[in-house]
């Protein structure tokens, strides 16, 4: 006798994703916290594939990479930040 599963559905997809996604988020912030800045570079640049309209996610990469000293990358992401979002206060005008 076999058991059946439920099936898969779209919002049990979504859901998973967007555990992944907070997961991936939480240890980004962690490592950037902690000074770990090029794990959190990676990580932000991880979630930033699943959610890459964030402005939050580019301005704090942003952040790492300047503590990094990669000025020009941290320039790119401020603007990507201002771009989607032209209120969002900590980006540069």
């Amino acid at each position: 006798m076999s058991t059946a599963t439920a099936p898969t559905t779209s919002t049990s997809k979504v859901n998973s994703r967007r555990q992944i996604f907070l997961g991936i988020v939480q240890e980004s912030n962690h490592a950037c916290s902690s000074g770990d800045y090029p794990s959190a570079v990676k990580l932000y640049s991880r979630a930033l594939k699943i959610d890459p309209n964030n402005h939050v996610l580019y301005s704090n990469r942003s952040a790492a990479y300047i503590k990094l000293g990669q000025f020009g990358k941290a320039l790119q992401d401020a603007q990507r930040a201002r771009d989607l979002n032209p209120k969002w206060s900590k980006v540069i005008t």
